[in-house]
């Protein structure tokens, strides 16, 4: 049996336990006693020696509540490690598959040196407000057509990339004795309150739009963060010509960067 990778709400790539239970060739009316050994169990995560964690390595489906076979979706990392620890015949090559995803789609960041200029590159290169749009687009691209609609996209991306809300912007900008014009989108008002969001949040939209993880986005958002402070990047809002005061990035990064959705 194929195992389905599935997106959690969180952007973790998980694959439901009944699946994984079948694809290793378990049978059914094991499966209520195997997946509670399976989330008791001690395992040796990349993080160390530990039991799994609910909303960190695992969650209990909430349709499945009051059902005869409890779903769970599992994390990637401990479906890998579950398949390893089994008796099924076809473990290693159920392990392997679920590690190659690991690989493709990573939940942590380990940049190599050319990876590492890429990013600083395309942070450069965020700073400006069209590529920050089209980063936007593009991630709501990728969305839609995994969702298959546009629906909770908002909720989605102040949970998962902005962090904030407009409310608490102004409340901030208030705070500060500025008084933020009613007609400021969210662009408006990050700009005012804290300009390296908007790199952060740019550089999150663009490479969850590719595909990656959350977690792996979110800390690549970070790091840009990190780099756009370092160098005192200034955001510029280059839709209007104003390009005296961009950062120097390559044209081409910059060209792949304002590409929106098609």
């Amino acid at each position: 049996m194929d195992l389905q990778i599935l997106i959690s709400k969180k952007g973790t790539r998980v694959v439901k336990a009944t699946e994984l239970h079948r694809a290793l060739g378990l049978a059914d009316h094991h499966y209520q006693n195997n997946v509670r050994h399976w989330l008791k169990d001690v395992f040796q995560f990349t993080d160390g020696i530990r039991r799994p964690e609910g909303l960190k390595d695992y969650a209990r489906s909430p349709q499945s509540k009051g059902a005869l076979m409890q779903e769970y979706y599992l994390q990637l990392e401990l479906a890998k490690l579950i398949a390893l620890s089994s008796k099924s015949k076809v473990k290693q090559a159920i392990a392997t598959k679920l590690s190659k995803e690991e690989k493709v789609y990573p939940e942590h960041v380990s940049l190599t040196a050319a990876e590492t200029l890429e990013l600083l590159e395309q942070t450069k290169a965020m700073a400006r407000i069209s590529c920050q749009k089209a980063a936007e687009s593009r991630h709501l691209a990728y969305y839609t057509s995994k969702r298959g609609s546009s629906e909770f996209w908002n909720h989605f991306r102040k949970e998962n990339v902005v962090l904030t809300t407009m409310a608490d912007l102004r409340d901030q900008l208030e705070h500060r004795g500025q008084k933020p014009s009613a007609r400021f989108d969210l662009r408006d008002l990050l700009i005012r309150a804290d300009a390296y969001e908007l790199i952060r949040v740019g550089i999150i939209d663009h490479y969850a739009a590719l595909g990656n993880s959350l977690p792996y986005a979110q800390e690549l958002g970070r790091l840009a963060k990190e780099l756009a402070i370092q160098l005192r990047l200034e955001v510029v809002d280059d839709r209007k010509g104003d390009l005296l005061f961009a950062p120097v990035a390559d044209a081409e990064v910059v060209r792949k960067l304002q590409r929106v959705a098609a």
